[in-house]
């Protein structure tokens, strides 16, 4: 499974994940868990995305740029949703590379690293991003077990848990069971990445991620 793939599978679970605001009638298991897998996938991409890049300043570049021009589209979809007034996903995989590339740069002194990576979770908290501290900490987890599938798998499973702890304690539903299942499916999904990039469409998902907000926010009006 390549890069290409990797990023395919993420922008349909991205839509079966959002398509069901627009059009309430498309309610149903896959609208509400599958599209639970497509966050993890774009937070991998980033991490891969970082590793392999040959100009860092330009990724940079980037994904701000798209992050701005995606926000005015994002505001308008969130209306469907309820609660507009936050930060699109790519200021939050954004704050995500910014800890990554801090981490990396210090490597190995961690009494510099650990406080600046704990200062941008906290900030996507703080910042209202979309999945706010956890979008941030799933960057870094990937960034961290990059290659290391078992405990990649185990760490996500844990990140997860962490995350739909309030959903799972004092009564778990059977809604937050099978959402906790879903989130945490990429991590297994991952150990058939083969590290190839596949067809080389850089923009595909930047492209993507505003334009089917639009469009969906459109269709929801016809």
């Amino acid at each position: 499974m390549s890069i290409f793939v990797v990023k395919i599978i993420a922008c349909i679970t991205m839509v079966l994940d959002h398509v069901k605001y627009a059009l309430p009638e498309t309610r149903n298991f896959a609208t509400v868990y599958f599209g639970r897998m497509a966050f993890p996938l774009f937070a991998f991409l980033l991490t891969e995305g970082f590793c392999h890049t040959s100009n860092l300043k330009k990724y940079y570049q980037r994904l701000l740029l798209f992050a701005v021009l995606s926000q005015i589209p994002f505001m308008l979809f969130r209306t469907l949703v309820g609660e507009w007034r936050m930060l699109n996903i790519l200021f939050t995989l954004l704050l995500g590379l910014i800890a990554i590339t801090i981490w990396a740069k210090f490597r190995g002194k961690y009494y510099i690293c650990v406080p600046f990576v704990a200062l941008f979770i906290f900030l996507g908290k703080c910042l209202n991003v979309d999945y706010s501290w956890y979008g941030v900490s799933c960057v870094i987890l990937f960034y961290w077990f990059r290659n290391k599938g078992f405990f990649r798998i185990l760490a996500f499973a844990m990140l997860n848990f962490i995350y739909y702890f309030n959903r799972f304690v004092p009564h778990a539903s059977m809604e937050s069971i099978i959402s906790y299942v879903f989130t945490t499916l990429p991590a297994f999904l991952l150990l058939f990445y083969n590290g190839k990039l596949g067809h080389k469409m850089k923009y595909l998902y930047y492209i993507f991620y505003p334009l089917h907000m639009l469009i969906l926010y459109v269709i929801c009006f016809i």
